[in-house]
């Protein structure tokens, strides 16, 4: 992920693109399987992320260990990197963050932050950066799903909230 101020990538739209191209490329190179040893050993140094290479790696890969008996959960999707337009700042995902933040009480539910949230993931950049161009129009957003949960519908956060027992949705 990728974040600048507006007013910052609106004066260097060359300097952002490259940045752009550069995360885009970072991302492609972590999800080559015959690259990923390489990787988890630059990540697990004590002043990036500090933790075995080996943890790294299977978490690259995809294999999660679920149990303290050393169970394995194997999934090609748990960590999507530049895959799947994983790395493409899409703005329903900017809504569910937002909703996220609502529902653990650290954001009012408000129709202008939802739009403001929305508004700060900018595919419209990144598809320039990378010279993807999609179809022009307004484009219904399509059901979200993550983690848990139901799928989220940036349309009804509200109805999205009231489907979980547990949350501290602010008031």
């Amino acid at each position: 992920m990728l974040a600048v101020r507006q007013n910052w990538a609106e004066k260097n739209p060359e300097i952002l693109a490259s940045l752009v191209r550069a995360v885009a490329r970072a991302a492609e190179y972590v999800e080559q399987p015959q690259n990923r040893a390489e990787v988890a050993r630059l990540l697990a140094q004590p002043e990036r992320v500090g933790v075995a290479a080996d943890l790294i790696r299977r978490t690259l890969d995809g294999r999660l260990r679920i149990s303290p008996d050393g169970t394995m959960r194997e999934s090609s999707r748990y960590l999507l990197i530049g895959r799947e337009e994983a790395a493409r700042p899409e703005p329903v995902q900017a809504a569910w963050l937002y909703a996220q933040m609502v529902r653990w009480g650290q954001a009012p539910l408000s129709a202008e932050a939802l739009k403001t949230a929305m508004a700060v993931f900018r595919a419209d950049l990144y598809d320039l950066a990378l010279k993807r161009w999609r179809a022009t129009g307004p484009v219904a957003p399509e059901p979200f799903g993550a983690f848990a949960g139901p799928d989220f519908d940036p349309s009804d956060v509200t109805g999205y909230l009231a489907s979980f027992e547990i949350g501290r949705r602010a008031s």
